[in-house]
């Protein structure tokens, strides 16, 4: 059967495959210095046998290495592009990247800005008061438990340990609760409003952990990004 390349398709498949083909695999280097061995191990027979052991190793494994590697980038260069490293470049160009617009994003970029200004402030709201009513029943769990009277130390460490889990717990719950209703609407919101209001340098504006990332560290890890959302909306006109 003939084999026919098209001149366009071979050029390109060439410094392609060159790329591909694999100079120090160990698995070729390990094939290639078998076989010399075993030419050697071969008295009296085999590839210049009447040559220094040596000799017959080094030339009879570098044959093998070139005539392997030329053999793979042959391969490489017919076969084409398969999977990862060696995609087509016309591919790439005549894919389109599919983008996903959050319906919450385009509901807001329709909204008036009193109509977005009162909208956040409505959200800052209900943000600092989700905030203080969790710590408040924090609080109070604590306060309604019985502390245990501590006699040892090995006691001590006991309790310590139980409200350490406790606050873990608390800490968990909120940032859940958090994220499921206020992270999403809460960098949306910021986003249209940076966007409203001409901020194109982001990185002038304050660093808010519970906005850039949903981390609550601090004191008012809430109260300070609702704080933050209420500044840019009455800055909106």
């Amino acid at each position: 059967m003939k084999i026919s390349i098209q001149p366009r398709k071979w050029r390109r498949s060439i410094p392609l495959a060159w790329k591909q083909t694999q100079l120090l695999q160990p698995a070729k280097i390990s094939g290639c210095v078998t076989i010399s061995a075993l030419n050697v191990l071969w008295q009296g027979h085999g590839i210049l046998r009447s040559s220094p052991a040596f000799t017959r190793l080094a030339v009879v494994g570098v044959t093998c290495y070139v005539v392997t590697t030329i053999a793979e980038f042959l391969w490489l260069a017919y076969s084409g592009p398969k999977f990862t490293g060696f995609e087509s470049p016309t591919a790439a160009k005549s894919a389109t990247p599919v983008v996903s617009i959050d319906p919450l994003v385009a509901q807001l970029e329709e909204l008036a800005p009193a109509e977005l200004r009162d909208e956040v402030l409505q959200l800052a709201k209900e943000m600092k008061s989700f905030e203080a009513v969790t710590d408040r029943e924090f609080v109070n769990t604590l306060a309604g438990a019985q502390t245990p009277i501590v006699v040892t130390e090995a006691e001590r460490d006991e309790v310590l340990d139980q409200q350490s889990a406790e606050l873990v717990e608390h800490n968990l719950r909120t940032w859940r609760a958090y994220r499921e209703r206020f992270y999403r609407p809460a960098r949306a919101f910021r986003d249209e409003l940076r966007k409203r209001l001409g901020i194109r340098n982001v990185n002038n504006e304050p660093r808010i952990p519970a906005l850039d990332q949903a981390v609550l560290t601090g004191a008012k890890p809430i109260a300070q990004a609702a704080d933050y959302l209420a500044g840019l909306a009455r800055r909106l006109r």
